[in-house]
């Protein structure tokens, strides 16, 4: 009799007092999700990033992220052999994928895992013919509308011979892949043994405390992103295949690094300082600076101050740019300090850390921001989306960010590190600039202008011996093909 009793009342004091506790906050994120989809619209679902859609990734919600679509011009050219093959030696080290999914027709959701097999989804198309700059822009916003069907390859892989003797490599990818492929052995092979301050990590699978987390602060970055969906609903794209424009600019390197040393900031604060004033003389001299009065811009670029390296964790700037504001880059820098990427809700991450294994969502990377030279794999990427240029051996010109905008994003930008220079490319909505005049004007005049403004004030206050770059640069073995 004793023993029973004993029994039923663990049950009842601790089993079931546990069990709330877990299962509550999974119900009432399961609600907030369903709620905002089925009674405001479902596109704003779409504002939560990857890594909140953890419960609703697939299917219903997550059809706008079915793909994500990646850019790159690289010099010299290449065959439909050689990019097939060595895709599959350097990026396939895990031909086998196990992705947890979820289809959230049912009102808790239903979890599986699925095994995906990678080595026969790859896809490579040659465009005939040489193609000019202006013919390709033309062809990638096709490539971009062209949605994911059931049977398609998870890689599609679209080869474009330039003029000049240079080749667009363009990546179409299923999201299910971007998540979490590992591209440790890409990077393996792309990167001197002696860039000693790399740290990679591969694909890690959910675990049971990553749900844990995810279950007590998902509800409120649901709740977040619909809120800040409602306060962008003047500016902000119509879905995620909203029509944008693209554009890039080649940027000083040495500037950028003589401005940062000035400011005691990171590069993505410089940026968003030199983009803030930009905006503002582009959008005054169109007459819509009233509309936006900031723009949000994700710079992805590797975290150098995260809590602990145990956080497998891609970084990537998220932050508002209040347009033309005297203390951006202070409030920029603010801003990063307290979000999800760096923090991992403070508290919440200092009782997990130990425990917590998030998966990588495309490349986990992180090192030093500015002081090397990064390879373009690294930098070219864009969040979910990644360059493969350095796996077939050429030389990297440019990366073109051509992943669709999301609901709450204005502006999609990101830079790429080169020798002595820096490619600063940049993708914004055309209801924040309409015009590809606007766009040129705002990257080759008006950012140029106001970076040059930073580094005089850096120069009179700063004497050039203190300015002076000891460090060498890295040496980047680009693998060749054979």
């Amino acid at each position: 009799m004793l023993l029973p009793l004993i029994l039923w009342i663990v049950i009842l004091v601790i089993v079931f007092p546990i069990a709330a506790i877990i299962t509550v906050p999974l119900v009432v994120w399961r609600l907030t999700v369903n709620l905002i989809a089925i009674f405001w619209r479902k596109d704003l679902v779409g504002c939560l990033s990857s890594r909140d859609l953890v419960f609703t990734s697939d299917d219903f919600y997550g059809k706008a992220r079915k793909n994500v679509i990646s850019c790159s011009i690289t010099f010299g050219s290449m065959s439909i052999h050689d990019l097939r093959s060595t895709f599959k030696e350097r990026i396939l080290d895990k031909p086998v994928y196990s992705k947890l999914k979820c289809r959230p027709i049912l009102f808790m959701g239903y979890w599986f895992w699925k095994n995906d097999c990678l080595n026969p989804e790859i896809e490579v198309i040659e465009e005939k013919g040489l193609h000019t700059d202006q013919e390709l822009k033309a062809l990638l916003p096709k490539w971009v509308s062209t949605g994911y069907r059931v049977g398609n390859p998870l890689w599609a892989i679209l080869m474009v011979p330039l003029t000049g003797d240079r080749t667009a490599v363009i990546i179409k990818l299923h999201h299910m892949v971007a998540d979490g492929v590992s591209f440790m052995k890409l990077l393996e092979d792309f990167c001197d043994p002696g860039w000693t301050n790399l740290e990679t990590s591969g694909v890690r699978t959910f675990s049971w405390m990553h749900w844990f987390y995810a279950w007590y602060n998902f509800p409120w970055k649901a709740l977040k992103a619909y809120w800040l969906a409602r306060r962008r609903k003047g500016f902000r794209p119509k879905a995620f295949f909203g029509e944008s424009l693209t554009s890039w600019t080649n940027l000083s390197l040495d500037k950028l690094r003589v401005v940062r040393r000035h400011t005691k900031a990171m590069f993505p604060t410089v940026l968003s300082g030199i983009m803030s004033n930009a905006f503002h003389r582009v959008l005054e001299t169109s007459g819509k600076l009233e509309k936006p009065k900031y723009v949000r811009v994700v710079i992805p670029t590797p975290w150098p101050h995260r809590p602990s390296k145990l956080c497998n964790h891609v970084a990537w700037i998220h932050a508002d740019l209040t347009i033309g504001d005297a203390e951006v880059m202070q409030k920029f820098e603010t801003s990063v300090k307290q979000s999800f990427i760096s923090g991992m809700h403070g508290v919440m991450w200092q009782v997990f850390r130990a425990l917590y294994l998030l998966p990588a969502p495309f490349l986990a990377v992180y090192t030093n921001w500015g002081e090397t030279n990064l390879p373009p794999v690294v930098l070219s990427c864009i969040p979910g989306s990644l360059s493969f240029v350095s796996m077939v051996g050429n030389e990297v010109q440019h990366c073109v960010p051509i992943l669709a905008l999301g609901c709450s994003t204005g502006a999609n930008a990101c830079i790429t590190t080169y020798g002595d220079g820096a490619c600063f490319s940049l993708r914004v909505s055309k209801e924040v600039l309409p015009t590809q005049e606007l766009l040129d004007l705002l990257l080759n005049k008006y950012l140029h202008e106001e970076l040059d403004k930073l580094y005089t004030k850096a120069l009179e206050e700063l004497g050039t011996q203190e300015l002076s770059n000891n460090n060498d640069h890295v040496k980047i073995a680009i693998p060749q093909n054979e």
